[in-house]
């Protein structure tokens, strides 16, 4: 049992940035004045989901490598559509 109960609220600002690069992915999240970032390369990415394969059996990798192939026609039509 407890006779004194202590309530704390802590208000931060969180930012998250999230960049498709020519060489991957790098994410960025700034907690106030402090930013933390990272960056990974898509093979790194494919090998991480192949590797996990209780996180993503078949079904899921199926389901990622569809929305992909859908991303890239959409790239690929549109750089088509520009003429450069």
């Amino acid at each position: 049992m407890s006779i004194i109960e202590v309530q704390e609220e802590l208000v931060s600002a969180v930012d998250l940035n999230v960049d498709l690069t020519t060489d991957g992915l790098r994410v960025s999240v700034y907690i106030d004045d402090v930013e933390v970032h990272d960056f990974v390369d898509y093979d790194t990415i494919a090998y991480a989901l192949v590797g996990d394969r209780d996180k993503y059996p078949n079904e899921v990798l199926e389901r990622i490598l569809r929305e992909f192939k859908n991303m890239a026609d959409i790239m690929e039509q549109a750089v088509d559509e520009s003429g450069e």
